[in-house]
C-alpha cells in the first residue's frame, strides 16, 4: 500500500472516529429537548434604545421552558442593569455546536498527526518542515479553541447560567490568538519558501533549523502578547460603552485597529511573497534547477512545495479574511461575526489533508508513525 493510500486511511479512520464521538455527545442531550433550528446561531435582543446587546459572540442564549418541548431563549439575566424588551424568543440551534466539536476535534488529532511526524523523524528537520510544524501547531490551537468554546455553550445553555465578561474576553483571546498565530506561521513558511526559491544560492547560510526555531518563538510571543491586551486592562468597563464592540467583553475599538493592522500586514505580506515566487518561477525555470542542485534538493521539489504554500495561503486566506474584514467594519452584528468562524475552523480542518496530499514526506513521517507503534507493540508482546 502506497504512502498515499495509508495516510487517507489514517485520516479516514481519524475523521470516522471524531465523528463517532461526537454522535454519541448529540445523544446525550436531554431527552425532553426537541432540538429544533433556525438560520441563525442567535436571536438579538432588542434594547429600548433601538440598539443590540449580545451576551457572547457564541453565545447569547439560555435554556428554559423545557417543560414545553422547545429550548427557548431567556437571557434577562445576562443584562442585569440593561432594559430588555420582552421580544426574545426562539429555539436553540444546536447543530452548529456539535459541528463545531467534531470539526474542532478532527482538526486537533488530525493536525497533530503532522506535527508529531515532523518533531519525531530527524530527516523532516529542516527549516521548511519546522515552519510547517508550526503552523499545525496553530491549528491544533485552534481545534482547542473550538472545543472549548463549544463545550462553555453547551454548559451556559444546560446550566441557564450566562458567562462572565471574563469568559467572554478568553473566549475572544483564544480566537485572536489562533488567528495571529495563523497568519505570522504562514508568513515565515512563506518567507521560507521565497528565499529558497528567489534566492536559492544564499538560502543554506541564511536559513538555518536554529535562525527558524527562533523565528517560531518570536511568533507565539508576539501572538500571545497581542492576543492578551484585553486581559492586561485594556478593555471597556461596559458592553455598552460607546465606542466599544460589544463582543468580546467589551473590545475598544482602539484595539481593535490595532489588531487588524497586525493582521492585514502578514496576510499582505504573505501575498506578496507568493506572487514573488510565482513571478520567479515563471521566469527563471532554468536559474531554479540549477538552485536545487545547490542545495541538495530533488528536482521539482521546491516548485511543489510553493505550490504546496500556495493552496495553503488560499484555504488561510478564505478561513480569517471574511472574519477580519467584518471586524474592520466594526459591525455589532454578533450573528454574521459568528458566521465567520465556520470558514476559519474549515480552514484548520484542510490543511492536514492538504500535508498528506501534497507533501509525500508528510504522509511516510505519519505512517511511519503508526508502523513504528505497531512494531514496538509485537517486540513487546514477544
Amino acid at each position: 500500500m502506497g504512502s498515499r493510500e495509508r495516510y487517507s486511511r489514517i485520516l479516514s479512520l481519524v475523521f470516522s472516529a471524531a465523528v463517532i464521538r461526537c454522535v454519541e455527545a448529540s445523544s446525550a442531550s436531554k431527552p425532553g429537548f426537541n432540538l429544533t433550528t433556525e438560520t441563525g446561531f442567535f436571536i438579538d435582543s432588542t434594547l429600548h434604545n433601538g440598539s443590540f446587546e449580545d451576551c457572547d459572540i457564541n453565545t447569547t442564549f439560555i435554556a428554559s421552558s423545557r417543560a414545553s418541548g422547545n429550548i427557548t431563549f431567556n437571557v434577562l439575566k445576562c443584562w442585569e442593569n440593561d432594559p430588555i424588551s420582552t421580544s426574545f424568543y426562539g429555539p436553540v440551534m444546536y447543530a452548529p455546536v456539535y459541528a463545531s466539536l467534531c470539526l474542532g476535534l478532527w482538526s486537533v488529532v488530525a493536525n497533530s498527526l503532522p506535527l508529531a511526524a515532523i518533531m519525531k523523524h530527524e530527516h523532516l528537520h529542516t527549516p521548511a518542515y519546522i515552519l510547517m510544524a508550526n503552523l499545525a501547531a496553530s491549528d491544533v490551537l485552534t481545534g482547542i479553541d473550538f472545543i472549548f468554546t463549544g463545550s462553555s455553550v453547551l454548559y451556559n445553555v444546560n446550566t441557564e447560567t450566562c458567562p462572565s465578561d471574563a469568559m467572554l474576553r478568553l473566549r475572544f483571546t483564544l480566537v485572536l490568538l489562533c488567528g495571529l498565530s495563523s497568519a505570522y506561521s504562514l508568513l515565515a513558511l512563506t518567507a521560507e519558501r521565497y528565499w529558497f526559491i528567489v534566492h536559492g544560492m544564499t538560502y543554506v547560510n541564511n536559513v538555518t533549523n536554529d535562525k527558524c526555531k527562533v523565528v517560531v518563538l518570536i511568533v507565539w510571543l508576539w501572538s500571545v502578547l497581542l492576543a492578551m491586551l484585553p486581559n492586561f486592562g485594556w478593555h471597556c468597563a461596559s458592553r455598552t460603552e460607546e465606542g466599544c464592540l460589544r463582543f468580546g467583553g467589551g473590545l475598544p475599538l482602539s484595539y481593535v485597529v490595532l489588531i487588524l493592522a497586525f493582521v492585514f500586514i502578514p496576510m499582505a505580506a504573505i501575498v506578496f511573497f507568493n506572487l514573488s515566487v510565482f513571478w520567479c518561477l515563471w521566469k527563471h525555470v532554468s536559474a531554479i534547477a540549477a538552485q536545487e542542485a545547490a542545495v541538495g534538493a530533488p528536482p521539482s521539489v521546491s516548485r511543489k512545495s510553493a505550490v504546496t504554500v500556495v493552496i495553503i495561503t488560499v484555504v488561510f486566506l478564505v478561513g480569517w479574511l471574511p472574519f477580519s474584514i467584518k471586524m474592520a467594519m466594526f459591525t455589532q452584528d454578533k450573528v454574521s461575526i459568528a458566521n465567520m468562524f465556520v470558514f476559519i475552523i474549515l480552514n484548520s480542518a484542510i490543511n492536514p489533508v492538504i500535508y498528506g496530499f501534497r507533501l509525500q514526506e508528510v504522509r511516510r513521517g505519519v505512517a511511519r508513525l503508526f508502523r513504528n507503534n505497531h512494531a514496538g507493540n509485537v517486540e513487546l508482546d514477544a
